[in-house]
């Protein structure tokens, strides 16, 4: 019997609504209290159930014209995975996060996380997620769940004598660089001499298809020179590449990443509004040191 998967619609949330508290009832009260199982289905009535549609992607699952199961996107976690405890086991989660994943690739996240409940462990193990924490709201445990998400193009380290004629011919070509100072060599030297290992490249085969370097001072990190080449926009690139310098920042414990936005580009300002960046409120003041200057 064959099942499709679709966005949903304001029009599913009562169905929506009866799929979760349907599994809640069943699947996950042999793991938690009553007065868990309670508190978390007051979230997901009808009425809330519409609330979050409006903020996060949801997808259902559809059987005979019947919502079987559904599962949602939120950023780069997945939320809401529930199955009609009489279909489990026949393969329909499992549907669902396939479509969560390439949905969230196409998004630009490469590591996806569940809040995962201790009933759900198995199925989000077998799925390659694996646990990194647990937290407790009152009696109610959760487990945190991740997976590495592979990008349609790998992403990895600047390495100069492979990268670096097409890296500055594609920072040329999208930059438009013309004072001595931003010229992309001089800035490719001077990244390597800090020698943080905060410059990445995007690839298709042996071209360089994307560059993005980050900057961290032990407190806030910064992200530069987010470019990709024109034949591989629109298509999730920039995204990726924004994730794993994020990524690679908060490994090293960053609080608080900015970016500035020239004067002229802001078009670009809402690619990285649907990133959760926001424009904030400051003066960019800077100044130049003349006898660190290339002299042409």
């Amino acid at each position: 019997m064959s099942t499709a998967v679709r966005l949903a619609q304001a029009s599913d949330a009562e169905g929506i609504s009866q799929v979760i508290l349907a599994a809640l009832h069943s699947s996950n009260a042999g793991d938690y209290p009553a007065d868990v199982i309670a508190r978390v289905a007051s979230n997901f009535t009808p009425q809330a159930v519409l609330h979050l549609l409006a903020r996060r992607t949801v997808l259902v699952a559809i059987r005979e014209q019947l919502i079987v199961a559904t599962a949602a996107l939120d950023a780069n976690v997945v939320r809401s995975v529930f199955v009609n405890p009489a279909l489990q086991g026949q393969g329909i989660g499992r549907q669902l996060m396939v479509d969560i994943e390439q949905r969230a690739r196409e998004a630009g996240v490469t590591v996806l996380s569940v809040p995962s409940s201790l009933t759900a462990e198995p199925f989000y193990t077998k799925l390659g997620f694996h646990t990194v924490r647990d937290v407790y709201h009152g009696n109610e445990r959760t487990l945190v769940m991740e997976k590495a998400l592979s990008s349609r193009h790998p992403i990895g380290v600047y390495r100069d004598r492979l990268h670096r004629a097409q890296v500055a011919a594609l920072w040329q070509a999208a930059f438009g660089y013309d004072t001595a100072h931003n010229r992309p060599e001089l800035a490719i030297d001077k990244k390597l001499a800090v020698a943080d290992g905060l410059f990445f490249v995007a690839t298709h085969g042996k071209a360089v298809i994307g560059t993005l370097m980050a900057g961290y001072d032990g407190h806030r990190g910064w992200l530069y020179s987010v470019a990709v080449h024109p034949d591989y926009r629109r298509q999730g690139l920039g995204a990726s590449l924004v994730r794993h310098g994020e990524q690679a920042l908060i490994a090293l414990g960053c609080l608080k990443i900015n970016l500035q936005v020239n004067p002229g580009n802001e078009k670009v300002v809402g690619f990285y509004e649907a990133l959760g960046y926001g424009v904030e409120p400051r003066i960019s003041m800077g100044k130049k040191i003349a006898q660190n200057l290339p002299k042409s």
